[in-house]
């Protein structure tokens, strides 16, 4: 009768496993019951029910009949991994470390437990511990790739960025169609501003597992930076296809077609962007650059707006507004974005040169000296503001001064043809010429500049 029980639960056993191997989880832990049912003391069939519960993800229950298995074995190294494997997915980080360091204590060579312990380490946040134990799982396993992978992100997350791209080579190296290693290795090129190396990774990618949107739009940063406009704008528009409502990629690509002097489409872009997201801060920003580059100014002010209403000490918000106030000639609302543009960043001088400008428009030519001079105790080598605190002291009369400066923005740029002919216009301050209206236009030195790009790395681990 013994033997007959045995023979049962042997046959339920052998099921079990069988059903594991094809899949069929939920079916082999009932095999595995009825196994246990008619011999409740077998380690192996705790240990077999454990791993189907837990390729089902029912991990407190797996993690119990691990326990069950090491109750009726404590020297079991494979069901120590097993069980720290379950309390890792249960977030015990440190009771899964245990665990497997009773395995690897029974089993050295163990090179699974070494790269699960591993795991466990980098999720304590213990990197150098962490490397260790990748390491160790390596001189066991050279050729897992797993390791090398896992290794390579501890390296990044130490700063340690060249040896981490040569660890991601050695996963690819083992396992050539390795997706993730060949993105996270793009990644850090990104980050290196190694473009042109960092796209042939993410080209590489892309050749691999086409349908990854986040690899298209970083793909297209790049591209941006590498200044190919019109490619980063296919791969954003790749991304967008399989991810419509990324953002990111709606923002950027606006940016590339900022840059290729596509306003409507880029306003579109960003549009779509802060729809989105409506407290993207940058996109209203950036809308408002565009805006104001197609002479939209009203258009511009009112998205510049919804900037400072994110961040009221947006200082390049309010400087561009100050740019779009004045190009209405409405100078008092213009003086006073101004004013909040460097009370927020004191340095920011070319604030003080659209200040000093609008105050020469209303006649305040001694106010707008002071501003000039603002502008270059920051940057002595911005030659517009030594060329306009020339006019502004041609204006009240000290010519003697008003040559200086322009012979200070000379030396900076010698081809200046308006500072040469004012400052032979203050040579001769008696000229009809002095009193013509000025003629100067200092557009080129207020055009708003667009937002740091926001590049996203959708890192793996």
């Amino acid at each position: 009768m013994a033997r007959s029980l045995k023979s049962e639960a042997e046959f339920f056993l052998q099921q079990g496993l069988q059903l594991s191997q094809a899949g069929a989880y939920e079916e082999a832990t009932i095999s595995f019951d009825r196994a246990l049912q008619l011999y409740p003391s077998w380690h192996e069939t705790c240990y077999f029910k454990g791993i189907a519960l837990y390729e089902l993800q029912r991990y407190t229950d797996a993690a119990a009949c691990f326990q069950q298995a090491l109750d009726l074995k404590p020297n079991y190294p494979e069901a120590l991994n097993s069980y720290g494997m379950a309390l890792f997915s249960l977030g015990s980080y440190e009771a899964a470390i245990a665990s497997y360091d009773k395995a690897i204590q029974l089993r050295p060579d163990f090179h699974q437990a070494w790269y699960n312990r591993g795991n466990a380490l980098d999720k304590s946040n213990s990197y150098e511990a962490a490397l260790n134990s990748f390491d160790q799982a390596l001189k066991l396993e050279p050729e897992y790739s797993r390791s090398w992978y896992n290794r390579a992100i501890m390296l990044y997350k130490q700063g340690k960025y060249e040896a981490a791209i040569a660890s991601y080579d050695k996963a690819i190296e083992f396992r050539p169609h390795y997706s993730n290693a060949w993105y996270n290795r793009a990644n850090i090129l990104n980050r290196l501003k190694r473009y042109a190396e960092a796209l042939q990774s993410y080209d590489r990618v892309l050749t691999i597992k086409s349908d990854w949107y986040a690899a298209y739009y970083n793909h297209g940063n790049v591209l941006h930076k590498l200044k190919r406009h019109e490619e980063a704008v296919t791969s954003y528009d790749n991304a967008l296809e399989i991810k419509p409502n990324l953002y990111e990629a709606w923002y950027n690509r606006g940016n590339a077609l900022d840059a290729l002097g596509r306003y409507d489409d880029a306003i579109a872009s960003y549009h779509k962007a802060v729809t989105l997201k409506p407290d993207l801060r940058e996109g209203w920003y950036n809308w408002g650059s565009t805006l104001h580059k197609a002479g939209r100014y009203e258009a511009a002010i009112t998205s510049y707006d919804q900037a400072i209403a994110l961040d009221a000490k947006f200082s390049r918000a309010w400087h561009s507004r100050g740019v779009a106030f004045r190009k209405l000639g409405r100078y008092a609302e213009a003086i006073t974005s101004y004013d909040k543009a460097v009370q927020h960043n004191p340095n920011l001088y070319e604030s003080w040169y659209g200040r000093g400008v609008t105050l020469g428009h209303l006649g305040r030519n001694e106010a707008a000296v002071s501003s000039y001079d603002h502008a270059l105790a920051i940057n002595p080598a911005f030659y517009p503001a030594w060329y306009s605190r020339g006019v502004a002291l041609s204006h009240i009369g000290d010519y003697q001064a008003a040559i200086t400066s322009y012979d200070r923005a000379l030396a900076i740029r010698p081809n200046f043809p308006p500072a040469l002919r004012r400052r032979n216009l203050a040579l001769d301050p008696n000229s009809p010429s002095m009193l013509a209206p000025d003629l100067d236009s200092d557009d080129d030195f207020n055009e708003p500049v667009l937002a740091e790009d926001m590049i996203q790395e959708f890192r793996n681990s």
